[in-house]
């Protein structure tokens, strides 16, 4: 009975002393020296703690766990109902809480002994904490890491056979107070020169270009003070980074000289491909704005500075446990995204300039962020590429196309983003894109049409107009009408290819043959702009009578003898008499064409313009044969308004027949077809 009586006491005492525990953080003796909920963080590999059990342990005494609940109480992301997910790999610990796109990452700063056997240290104490802004000593030594780090470990990244620039800045040495534009062919043979190249938005007209009247003035030199301060800034990286070049657009290229823009404007593809490395102004939406003087900590209402504790290790010495946040394994929740709100990200020319640069510096809103063909890394340190590689690394798609089926894909990717972004000139519609168009010519040597590829061209034509932004038809001549580049809205393509096995490339049955092509070019850049273009299809052709959908004021209806589909129009229509290839007049349809007289409805959807009777085309692409449903994609054609007897497209439109019912549907519409014979599309 005393044995007993005794246990009882002490189990009492025990309670009296864990009551007294009532406040993680404060210097508390470890009770165990095992600690079953966190196992003292021995961890390999992944494991599950419930945040309730490392608060309870925490009473306990567990060091640990009180380490663990402060840190995740100093984050604000403590939640008594949720799981952590405990993640060790290297040494490297990061705690993440269930539903939340955050991490905590465990450390010991450089300078302290290890708080562990085998615990992660930061090869840079700087690395701890955020930079406060982008002119930081610790935001250049991030740079610098990079560049070290790629020099030294990713051949992918090398320049082989650099062509330079016909201009580019010399910059001179810190603290000048001129730059000079040098002509590089007057450069000394043998001459190893590299370059950084600049990537921003104009925002409207510089007050400084290089024009035919001041190209020798620049010669001789100018002042840094009269750049706009995105310029300025641009120069005072280069020097920082003990670089001499650098390349501007509007200071390398002449820009009242319509000829020299065009050969410049071509070699888009060289310039940046060759740069030592492309700065990207991301958060400067005008020149004049500048992006070095920003504030991260400000902008950034995220970031929370690390939590340090002291802490005595298993050899008694005293170290600094830490714990940092970090993204979680979603990554940045604004790369998730098609297109950032960034004003750089809604530009149309950087597109290809970021996706051309072997290696991007991109001045984000609050970090520096780095992508080169081999890594992407963040000052934050959270992994880009964890997860969905293709979405979050930001290396070009121009390197390493091995296939026709990588090719599509990247390319079907690389129209979608484009088309959703800005360009001052809609006429740099195709232009903007070219140096793009021209890394994937080289690997896939296929012939260009307008933004198309002729080698998979039927696959190409199977795009539709973004539904919430359909508008008129654009004023000026851009492209055919067969091509994207031909209208003002965003298009999304209909098809993905993403590996060899893909159910749509398996199913996938062409049933139009591409007869003939041409592009008749505008300028001297064999892939930009054009004035004129045609493509010449074989394949079942369908007449229909067009109509408004009554549900919807911009969606509209084809009725042929065998089916009646909806239409996914590129434009709003209206209906046009037109002169077909017999010489008979008929009531067609058209693009819209935006009245002269704008008004404050102009982006409002227009009221209806068919009234009925409109006669329209159905040209049979082809069909997707899948499982439970085969799709059949049409491309909705109207008479040609200036060349008769030839079609302009309107649209497209998808209809689709169960597996059970799709050979006798398929049957039954073959044989309602007007002809099987060759078009023009213009």
């Amino acid at each position: 009975m005393d044995f007993r009586h005794k246990i009882s006491r002490q189990v009492r005492q025990l309670r009296e002393r864990l009551k007294a525990v009532t406040k993680p953080g404060i210097d508390t003796p470890t009770l165990t020296k095992y600690c079953l909920t966190c196992k003292n963080l021995r961890l390999s590999g992944n494991s599950w703690l419930r945040c309730d059990r490392i608060e309870y342990s925490a009473r306990l005494g567990c060091r640990y766990c009180i380490f663990l609940l402060n840190a995740l109480k100093h984050f604000n992301v403590f939640d008594d109902q949720h799981a952590l997910h405990l993640c060790e790999s290297r040494g490297s610990y990061h705690l993440s809480p269930l539903f939340k796109n955050v991490e905590l990452e465990l450390y010991t700063p450089t300078g302290h002994p290890p708080a562990w056997d085998g615990i992660a240290q930061d090869a840079n104490p700087l690395h701890a904490v955020l930079s406060g802004s982008p002119q930081t000593s610790e935001a250049y030594e991030f740079i610098r890491s990079c560049l070290r780090d790629c020099d030294a470990n990713h051949p992918e990244c090398k320049i082989a056979g650099q062509r330079l620039p016909t201009r580019l800045l010399d910059v001179q040495h810190e603290g000048a107070p001129q730059v000079t534009l040098v002509e590089t062919e007057s450069l000394p043979v043998g001459h190893s020169t590299t370059y950084v190249a600049l990537s921003y938005c104009w925002g409207g007209r510089q007050s400084l270009t290089l024009k035919s009247e001041n190209l020798e003035i620049l010669k001789l030199g100018l002042m840094v003070s009269s750049l706009p301060q995105t310029l300025q800034d641009a120069i005072t990286i280069t020097r920082t980074l003990d670089q001499q070049y650098l390349w501007v657009d509007a200071l390398c290229i002449i820009q009242n000289s319509p000829s020299d823009w065009e050969v410049e404007s071509s070699k888009m593809a060289s310039i940046y491909r060759g740069a030592y490395l492309t700065i990207a102004a991301a958060t400067a939406s005008d020149v004049t704005q500048g992006f070095l003087s920003g504030n991260y900590r400000e902008t950034n209402a995220w970031y929370k500075e690390p939590y340090h504790e002291e802490w005595i290790n298993q050899q008694d010495c005293s170290t600094i446990l830490g714990a940092r946040l970090k993204y979680g394994f979603f990554g940045h929740d604004d790369e998730r995204h098609r297109v950032s709100t960034l004003p750089w990200n809604l530009r149309g020319w950087t597109l290809q300039e970021q996706f051309l640069s072997r290696r991007l510096l991109t001045y984000h809103a609050y970090e520096l962020r780095w992508g080169c063909q081999k890594k992407s890394a963040c000052q934050c340190r959270s992994d880009l590429s964890r997860i969905f590689p293709t979405c979050y690394q930001m290396y070009s798609p121009t390197y390493g196309l091995v296939t026709w089926r990588l090719a599509r894909e990247q390319w079907r990717r690389i129209v979608d983003d484009y088309t959703a972004r800005e360009l001052t000139d809609a006429r740099d519609k195709l232009p903007a894109i070219s140096g793009l168009a021209q890394g994937f010519q080289e690997d896939i040597q296929s012939p260009y049409i307008a933004g198309m590829w002729k080698n998979e061209l039927p696959l190409n034509l199977l795009w539709a107009a973004s539904k919430t932004k359909v508008g008129y038809a654009p004023e000026l001549y851009i492209a055919p009408t067969f091509s994207w580049a031909s209208i003002s809205s965003p298009v999304d393509s209909l098809y993905r290819i993403r590996d060899a096995n893909t159910a749509f490339r398996k199913g996938w049955v062409s049933l139009a043959r591409v007869e003939d092509t041409c592009s008749i070019l505008d300028g001297k850049d064999p892939l930009g702009r054009v004035k004129d273009g045609w493509i010449k299809l074989r394949g079942y052709i369908f007449k229909a009578t067009l109509v408004d959908n009554e549900n919807n004021r911009q969606a509209y209806c084809a009725s042929t003898k065998y089916l009646e589909t909806r239409i996914q129009c590129d434009t709003w229509l209206e209906e046009f008499q037109a002169t077909n290839e017999h010489g008979d007049v008929e009531i067609s349809v058209r693009r819209m064409r935006q009245p002269s007289v704008i008004t404050p409805q102009d982006n409002e959807p227009s009221p209806s313009k068919l009234k009925g009777g409109a006669v329209g085309y159905l040209l049979l692409i082809g069909y997707n044969k899948g499982t439970p449903y085969t799709f059949f994609y049409f491309l909705v054609l109207g008479l040609s308004s200036d060349k008769p007897g030839m079609y302009e497209r309107l649209g497209l439109s998808l209809y689709y027949k169960s597996e059970k019912k799709f050979e006798k549907f398929k049957l039954g519409l073959l044989a309602t077809a007007e002809d099987h014979k060759v078009i023009t599309i213009v």
